[in-house]
């Protein structure tokens, strides 16, 4: 018989392969948590039968640098050594121990040279007495005999995994676990009023850039990034090498170790897909850890390329509707002051606001710490109007400082507000005043004082806030003690 013997399909189509128990192993990705910046964690799990301690798998991520890494769902087991190798050779003495070597690894994809310089590669569908059959991909087999043959390769699994356990030929969990960049979510906020106190907060997430199906998995949104070294460059010990083709494991070794992940009773240690086990997958559930905030997504699927936006949670949160006058510069907007009563930081992000249907404004909102207060700028008012004046109403006796004459200046000023609305209106008034103050109307207040070096005068924020029924005029005046420089001295 020839070294390479191509034999029809149907002469062996009534021959099944058995199914494989081997050190193989394909795995499935179960959550996947995502950042905001630019890259994700992914948590994997498969099944292997270990030989000799020894598993081997057709994935070779793009993990960052550092970030790759692989453990037994088993406690008290350990990794021991990873090698990637361009070659995964099936070490042999003697062409008789093919058969051993082989029996346990129907379903993999081999390459086999021969002794004559000829080579066949296939998914191994049998090991016969005397020579093993390849099934190649145009569905046709190969037959090569053990005594001709030279070399084995497993030709989709450069990965190879040394396990330190008591048992080193039983079936084992796997997971692997890695940082990736390419994959991002982008938060946005909908804000609906139902009323002048109270709205309906909802914080969706679209998932862009995603790299492979995700299947009945866990999607994990986090607020938040950790420092991360050189996210963007790939783990020199993956760098190179590329991941089995999907079909490297047969359909029917696939079936088996799917039901033997369900059924395995090993997931105990790592953090086994088990990282966000706590955490309730209902709108609103969170989970916060080392300042990052993580909302989980149980049961989500999505195929590779796809685009999805989706409700991270909906809260209802108080809404103080007010207006805000820089007297500084003449703006007034209408804001909404929105308290962060959801239980868990506000991301920054584009809230679109609704108002009984109609759009409001799309400002942004900015990161806010669970149980405190954000303020989101809406639109210039148009229903108030307003005016700020200052005069001088009395000047001191002019004092010789060094080289230049100051004088003191008392002023006064008015800020008047008409409210043309047909209901009253809150408005906060924000002043910058340079001096000593000396009084305030309407319950002015300072909120901030600095001392400038070199300058007689010290800026003082000053706030009011002021309700002003409708149709109405309300007039604000304050007096201060301003130093100015007004010569030079002689």
């Amino acid at each position: 018989m020839n070294a390479l013997t191509l034999i029809a399909v149907l002469a062996v189509s009534g021959q099944q392969p058995a199914q494989p128990q081997n050190f193989a192993f394909k795995s499935t990705l179960k959550t996947l948590v995502v950042f905001k910046e630019g890259f994700g964690f992914f948590i994997r799990e498969g099944t292997a039968r270990v030989e000799n301690g020894w598993a081997t798998t057709n994935l070779v991520p793009k993990a960052a640098i550092g970030t790759f890494y692989v453990y037994p769902l088993n406690a008290t087991d350990r990794v021991e050594m990873i090698v990637t190798t361009p070659e995964h050779i099936v070490s042999f003495e003697k062409p008789e121990q093919l058969r051993t070597l082989l029996a346990d690894k129907v379903g993999l994809r081999l390459r086999i040279d021969t002794t004559e310089e000829g080579s066949a590669t296939g998914v191994l569908a049998k090991v016969l007495d005397d020579m093993v059959l390849l099934r190649t991909d145009e569905g046709q087999y190969s037959a090569v005999e053990y005594a001709r043959i030279s070399k084995v390769v497993l030709t989709d699994f450069p990965v190879r995994i040394k396990f330190r356990t008591a048992s080193q030929n039983a079936q084992m969990g796997i997971g692997v676990a890695y940082i990736q960049a390419g994959v991002r979510w982008e938060p946005s906020y909908l804000l609906e009023l139902s009323s002048a106190t109270e709205g309906r907060l909802t914080l969706r997430g679209t998932l862009l850039g995603l790299p492979e199906e995700l299947k009945n998995a866990d999607l994990v949104f986090v607020v938040g990034a950790p420092s991360l070294m050189n996210v963007g460059v790939v783990d020199s010990l993956l760098s190179g090498f590329q991941s089995g083709p999907a079909g490297a494991v047969a359909d029917q070794d696939r079936a088996r170790r799917e039901q033997a992940s369900k059924s395995a009773e090993v997931r105990t240690g790592g953090f086994a897909g088990g990282i966000f086990e706590g955490v309730p997958g209902d709108e609103a559930a969170s989970d916060e850890s080392g300042e990052l905030q993580y909302y989980v997504k149980r049961g989500f699927s999505l195929r590779s390329g796809e685009r999805a936006m989706t409700v991270i949670f909906e809260a209802n949160v108080p809404v103080h509707p007010f207006f805000d006058w820089n007297a500084d510069r003449g703006d007034m907007h209408y804001v909404l002051r929105v308290s962060n009563t959801t239980g868990s930081p506000l991301t920054s992000a584009p809230v679109f606001v609704l108002d009984d249907g109609r759009p409001v404004g799309q400002p942004v909102m900015g990161y806010t710490a669970k149980g405190d207060n954000t303020e989101l700028r809406m639109t210039r008012a148009i229903g108030i109007k307003v005016e700020a004046r200052e005069v001088e109403v009395e000047r001191g006796e002019r004092v010789v400082q060094g080289e230049v004459v100051q004088t003191s200046i008392t002023l006064r000023g008015t800020m008047t507000i008409e409210n043309f609305r047909d209901k009253p209106a809150e408005v906060r008034i924000r002043k910058t005043i340079s001096g000593r103050i000396l009084e305030m109307s309407h319950g002015g207040a300072v909120k901030n004082t600095v001392v400038n070096a070199g300058s007689p005068n010290p800026s003082n924020q000053v706030e009011w806030t002021i309700n002003i029924p409708a149709g109405q005029k309300v007039v604000v005046e304050y007096r201060y003690v301003s130093v100015a420089v007004t010569g030079r001295a002689r």
